[in-house]
């Protein structure tokens, strides 16, 4: 193991300096009009009122999924209040039979059983697919995605059967809304200027830390599982970040929520059906 973590420590560097010699001669700059995929057309932001707690955000995705393939589009906007999140959520999605390869993203829970879930992604034109080696080399645009939990969770549950875990965190009420506030600002940062995503230094789980580290300084140290982020879940809980729900495995098995998101169905547009069901 100490052996592939060296060499796996040298791969990184390497890619680090032929990255930074990439970007140096300013091959393009990242763009916001580009022919993009259904599901990455719009891009989220957010309009804070005068009171400083009362948001709206704009371009909040709400897609309903039968498959990958057939969906019905909706964007619209939402309003809440950031005094009202009660609840952070952290989410694994094991879209890859390589354990290590996953996406993870971060929810809130707002009063009256309301969620909203945020993900950074690669955000993709009409062509391209993911892939990490492309990802080093300004293949792909940053993106947060704000969508409703029917959504964003509901596609990789159930349209992609993927193995996806739903952690609620341990967070102060007032972390709560420094965490929000962090990722409102970030999200506003991506959409007035575009930035790249990057497979080593800003994927979903890297721009995560770099959030929360902001609102707590230290609070998740740097470690090789934000690389192979499948394996995160030993991080966020040993470190007390996630509720714990007994051992590690109990944890793990306690927030698996695929099973009863497929028993259960998406829900009607609108609903907290989905949401709801996979806590129980």
């Amino acid at each position: 193991m100490k052996v592939q973590y060296i060499a796996f420590l040298g791969f990184a560097i390497l890619a680090l300096i032929i990255n930074f010699w990439w970007l140096s001669i300013g091959r393009k700059k990242a763009r916001n009009d580009r022919n993009w995929v259904p599901d990455c057309a719009q891009t989220a932001h957010f309009t804070v009122h005068e009171d400083g707690d009362t948001f709206t955000l704009h371009n909040r995705r709400d897609f309903t999924w039968r498959t990958t393939k057939d969906y019905d589009e909706k964007w619209d906007e939402w309003s809440a209040k950031i005094s009202d999140i009660v609840g952070v959520y952290y989410v694994i999605d094991h879209f890859h039979k390589i354990r290590g390869m996953a996406h993870t993203m971060i929810g809130f829970e707002f009063e009256k059983n309301q969620f909203l879930m945020a993900s950074f992604e690669c955000r993709r034109e009409i062509g391209e697919r993911y892939h990490p080696w492309t990802g080093l080399w300004n293949e792909f645009e940053l993106m947060i995605v704000w969508a409703t939990e029917r959504d964003i969770l509901g596609v990789r549950t159930n349209a992609r059967k993927n193995d996806v875990f739903l952690f609620p965190c341990q967070a102060t009420p007032e972390k709560r809304k420094e965490l929000f506030k962090g990722m409102v600002l970030r999200t506003n940062e991506i959409q007035e200027k575009p930035e790249w995503y990057n497979t080593l230094t800003s994927t979903c789980t890297t721009s995560i830390v770099r959030v929360v580290n902001k609102v707590t300084p230290g609070r998740v140290p740097f470690t090789w599982r934000a690389l192979f982020p499948g394996y995160s879940a030993w991080t966020v809980w040993k470190r007390n970040i996630i509720v714990k729900n007994g051992t590690f495995e109990e944890t793990i098995s306690a927030a698996a929520i695929t099973e009863k998101a497929n028993q259960t169905g998406l829900g009607l547009p609108g609903s907290n059906e989905y949401s709801m069901k996979i806590r129980e």
